[in-house]
């Protein structure tokens, strides 16, 4: 209760010091308890209390506040004993006499200082406390949703199984209609020959009976001279009709099967037994994949696939498709990505890889990463066409020159390099079919290495995608964007060229293997470049003139 309350029914606030019960005027803050004048005047007084803090009663009710309450909390134990003390020991309230009866030795602090790091404890356990609920609240709505979810998800399943089984029943039916009617037909055909047959007997039948009557008429009423007078034409019938050969069995079979290729129960087991409501949903860790091709390394540009697996979470294979399969490649730029449900628990990811380098394959389901599906590959780089000039052949894996003698067509590799070392061989060539008009023209020259892949795409992207035009190092001397080897190749020559590049050392061994035709300085080189990526990279003078990728 607090002292701003002014209601005459409010309680009166006596003197807790004595048994006078005189109002209190004031209050010590020091030992909590409320004090009427007399005690008040001997509180300032007295020796051991006389540095206490006293507030009068206008003042508590001028400043009302969490102290400014009507009854201090006392020790239960020691009713006279306000509790000021936090025994840490113990975890509990306690006041000056408890630290000498039952709290000796223990560890404690006054309640206003303790109480502040508690209260920031206790905060941070608050927050974490709402946190959580806000996580739970959170919770019970998403599985709300996902109950109505599941709920929607039923009604759709079991439409779906009625769907399907009443189609199933409707082509059942239709079946049987089919097999009815043509049991008909089948009847109707036989039923029809069997009536022409007993149309052809029952007018045999009347023939013989004809005959048999006028016979046996004449032998009854005729005499002997009529007799033999008609005996020659009723001879000539008789004869006729006892050498006719009648079909009286039947001209067809009644013979007509219903076809069962199994028994109901065979069928049921066969055909009924597949169908089933599964959960049908894969667990990511327990799938596998692996590349449809068995190919060492792949070649950029070509068409390639992986097959996926799916378990579930007893690591079964899945029957069913379905899937949310969300493939991602790395390391280079791949194109044509599909994903193939094959709806018996695989599926089939194929992708064209774009450059050369090392492919990393990764795939999730259903929205999770699956840890044991990362595949890489080698790919083969091939010669690039997405810049410089040049005529490419081969299935990108030569070119040559397509301007007239002397003017410099380039292209670079498919693939750049940042780490690592990597080496490749290309084979110079010059035709020696050439026209013998040209025959005085000086050998053509051609340039391989490396060039930087940073420069090359900025200046390219300056000059909005048109062809960057590089001259050789010999009109120009060393480019800073390349560290190129420059060589002339004589008329039907070929020259081979291994070029090692290491990322970590910066460095780029050029060695020619059968130096015999190679008109230049020296058969190996070795170049300190700068780049931090680099494409392989290629240009020659003359159409006369192709570079070929041997390794």
């Amino acid at each position: 209760m607090t002292l701003t309350n002014d209601k005459p029914s409010a309680k009166k606030i006596v003197c807790d010091n004595c048994d006078s019960e005189g109002p209190a005027q004031g209050r010590c803050n020091e030992c909590g308890i409320f004090l009427c004048q007399y005690c008040s005047e001997f509180h300032k007084r007295s020796r051991p209390t006389k540095h206490h803090e006293l507030v009068t009663m206008e003042q508590l009710k001028s400043n009302p506040g969490p102290q400014n309450i009507a009854e201090k909390i006392r020790c239960p134990k020691h009713k006279e004993e306000v509790i000021k003390l936090f025994c840490k020991t113990c975890q509990t309230t306690i006041c000056r006499d408890c630290t000498i009866v039952d709290h000796q030795g223990h560890k404690y602090g006054f309640v206003e200082e303790v109480a502040v790091e508690e209260k920031r404890h206790l905060q941070s356990n608050l927050n974490e406390v709402k946190q959580r609920k806000g996580r739970i609240a959170q919770g019970i709505v998403n599985l709300k949703k996902f109950n109505e979810g599941l709920e929607a998800k039923k009604k759709s399943t079991i439409s779906e199984i009625s769907q399907h089984f009443d189609q199933l029943v409707k082509a059942v039916e239709s079946r049987k209609r089919e097999m009815m009617e043509k049991v008909t037909l089948m009847t109707n055909s036989k039923q029809k020959q069997i009536h022409t047959q007993l149309e052809a007997l029952e007018v045999a039948l009347a023939s013989c009976e004809s005959s048999i009557e006028f016979t046996e008429q004449a032998f009854k009423n005729g005499n002997d001279v009529q007799i033999l007078s008609m005996e020659k034409y009723i001879l000539q019938s008789l004869e006729q009709l006892k050498t006719v050969k009648d079909q009286t069995k039947p001209c067809v079979t009644e013979n007509m099967v219903f076809i069962i290729p199994s028994s109901v129960q065979e069928t049921k087991n066969k055909l009924l037994t597949k169908y089933d409501v599964d959960v049908a949903v894969a667990t990511p860790v327990y799938c596998h994949t692996s590349f449809k091709e068995k190919e060492k390394m792949f070649d950029a540009g070509e068409q390639y696939s992986v097959t996926l697996i799916c378990h579930d979470k007893n690591n079964r294979r899945l029957r069913y498709g379905g899937q949310d399969i969300k493939p991602s490649f790395t390391g280079m730029e791949v194109s044509d990505v599909a994903v193939t449900d094959n709806k018996d628990g695989s599926y089939t990811i194929s992708f064209s890889p774009r450059q050369g380098g090392m492919l990393k394959f990764e795939v999730s389901i259903n929205g999770t990463p699956a840890p044991n599906c990362s595949l890489t590959k080698q790919v083969n780089w091939v010669v690039s066409d997405a810049c410089g000039k040049g005529a490419i052949t081969n299935g990108g894996r030569t070119m040559k020159g397509e301007d007239g003698e002397g003017v410099y067509c380039w292209r670079v590799g498919g693939c750049y390099f940042d780490s690592g070392v990597h080496t490749w061989k290309v084979r110079l060539s010059n035709n020696n079919a050439y026209d013998s008009h040209n025959y005085n023209y000086n050998q053509p020259s051609a340039e391989v290495g490396i060039i930087d892949y940073d420069e090359i795409n900025a200046e390219i992207a300056q000059s909005k995608k048109k062809p960057v035009r590089y001259c050789s190092n010999a009109e120009k001397g060393q480019s800073k964007k390349k560290w190129v080897h420059n060589c002339s190749v004589q008329r039907g020559y070929n020259i081979d060229i291994s070029l090692t590049l290491d990322m970590e050392k910066r460095t780029l061994d050029v060695k020619v293997v059968n130096p015999r035709s190679f008109s230049s300085s020296g058969s190996s080189t070795n170049y300190q470049f700068t780049a931090r990526r680099v494409l392989p990279f290629f240009a020659c003078s003359s159409p006369r003139l192709s570079i070929s990728l041997v390794e």
